[in-house]
């Protein structure tokens, strides 16, 4: 339990509803840590101009599960290599 922060002593006090609340607080944190890289990763991918010729969104370099189904990487792919055609 160390990412979140818990020792297996404590962990084995707990309710199952309050472990599942500590695991999912704990995602959450991972995700928004991912989340925020991604943003990153967007600003420099379009702020350097010299792989793609328009504005990239975050979401299609990296799409979680809940935002749509699949990850995006493909339709990135196929976006660069559209624009290569042109």
């Amino acid at each position: 339990m160390g990412r979140l922060g818990l020792a297996p002593s404590e962990a084995k006090r707990l309710t199952r509803d309050e472990l599942n609340a500590i695991i999912k607080h704990g995602t959450e944190g991972i995700k928004e840590e991912w989340k925020r890289s991604r943003w990153l990763a967007a600003i420099l991918v379009n702020v350097s101009g010299k792989t793609i010729k328009r504005h990239i969104k975050e979401t299609e370099l990296l799409r979680f599960q809940d935002e749509v189904k699949g990850n995006g990487f493909a339709e990135f792919v196929k976006s660069i290599e559209d624009g290569r055609r042109k």
